[in-house]
């Protein structure tokens, strides 16, 4: 009788061999299907710099390790540096919304007024996640592409005595509009309401000072002018705002800032954080506060301003009043189809622009520039973006 022994073994080390470079071949194939084929010229999130990429893949901690209490409270102090605050900064594990959300359940109980500044998508998203917590939403609306005036905040308050709370955008992606969230400080001040601020796709981008101009709350997000991949967000309660967080009747449990609070004493969150985007942010705010973020807002003007003086130059014009630095959005000239351009864009440029939202959606391109791109990067795509324009039968000058 023969022994098989070693011939089944060799049989099953090649059957095994062979699933494993089928599996092996899988991932490759999936690797390629979603590694990027463009890059993001979008409001975000936007193109990840090589090395914070890198720091990505340090091995993790244990997030109830004195390790990851350092890089927590690292990070929270960059974050008060770039905000410009001395209040706290609880940082989630959630979508900028997931920001937005936590300032809306931690200020605002069943039946509390609220006024709602809102010209674009995210001051829409501030009044739906106020009438979701049981809100009544006092509106003060413009048309897309307008920015507030304060005069207007300071009458409709003045006329809802009621109103304790204040939500407004600071750059408004939907759109491209910048409002004037200094003025809104001072007349919250002075009426004794409680200015709470979207800056996700402000921060590190367009000037924002919440101490010195008055800002009880700001939310933000890592994708943006960060540009670290997203998975943070984070919530700077002024002391003024946490009195109105310890009154608040409404349920909440994920996004209890007062868990986070606890729990910031000890450098740590209430749950599992995601330690890897940690690591990035990190190192994003370091090199953020090594330049200066003044310095680092000048760069981004710059760049918008370069940006769109060559807007100008091919006859176009620009869809806000006041535009943000953080991305120009370009409005289409009748006849013009957007989508043609940023499709056209994608496919032969690899370059991915930003169509419109909503009723927008082909009125205006928007092009980000949030993160931290040079002149030579912003040339390039802009290039690209006259190229879509004349395919879609555009005529610059």
């Amino acid at each position: 009788m023969h022994d098989v022994r070693g011939v089944l073994c060799n049989e099953a080390d090649e059957r095994r061999i062979a699933a494993g470079a089928e599996r092996r071949g899988e991932v490759e194939r999936r690797r390629k299907m979603v590694k990027p084929k463009y890059s993001l010229w979008t409001p975000g999130p936007v193109d990840v710099p090589v090395e914070l990429l890198k720091e990505m893949v340090s091995p993790l901690v244990y997030h109830r390790e004195g390790a990851f209490a350092a890089i927590y409270r690292s990070v929270v102090k960059g974050l008060q540096r770039v905000i410009m605050t001395k209040s706290p900064v609880y940082v989630l594990t959630a979508s900028g919304t997931g920001a937005m959300e936590a300032a809306v359940a931690n200020l605002v109980s069943p039946g509390d007024k609220v006024v709602v500044a809102l010209a674009g998508k995210f001051g829409e998203r501030w009044r739906e996640l106020c009438i979701r917590f049981g809100g009544y939403v006092d509106e003060l609306v413009r048309p897309y592409g307008e920015s507030i005036p304060p005069e207007e905040l300071e009458r409709k308050l003045r006329t809802n005595d009621a109103a304790r709370c204040v939500f407004a955008t600071l750059t408004e992606t939907s759109t491209g509009a910048l409002n004037d969230i200094k003025a809104f400080g001072d007349i919250c001040r002075r009426l004794n309401r409680i200015l709470v601020v979207d800056a996700v796709a402000g921060l590190g981008v367009d000037e924002l000072r919440m101490d010195l101009w008055h800002v009880d709350v700001v939310v933000g997000g890592s994708q943006k002018g960060f540009a670290v991949p997203p998975g943070l967000s984070f919530v700077a309660v002024s002391p003024r705002a946490w009195e109105q967080v310890e009154r608040c009747r409404g349920a909440r449990y994920y996004f209890d800032l007062r868990q986070f609070r606890r729990w910031e004493e000890k450098g740590q969150t209430p749950w599992t954080p995601a330690v890897s985007v940690f690591y990035a942010l990190d190192l994003a705010l370091k090199r953020i506060n090594r330049k200066g973020v003044i310095q680092v807002w000048r760069a981004r003007k710059a760049i918008a301003e370069f940006v769109r003086g060559r807007i100008a130059a091919m006859g176009l014009e620009l869809f806000p009043q006041r535009p943000s630095n953080g991305l120009t959005v370009i409005r289409m000239p009748e006849g013009i189809d957007g989508t043609k351009v940023v499709d056209y864009c994608k496919v032969h440029h690899r370059m991915l622009f930003a169509n419109g939202q909503a009723e927008m959606r082909g009125k205006v391109v928007r092009i980000g520039h949030l993160g931290p791109v040079t002149k030579q990067e912003v040339t390039k795509a802009l290039a690209a973006f006259a190229s879509g324009f004349r395919y879609a039968g555009g005529r610059g000058r």
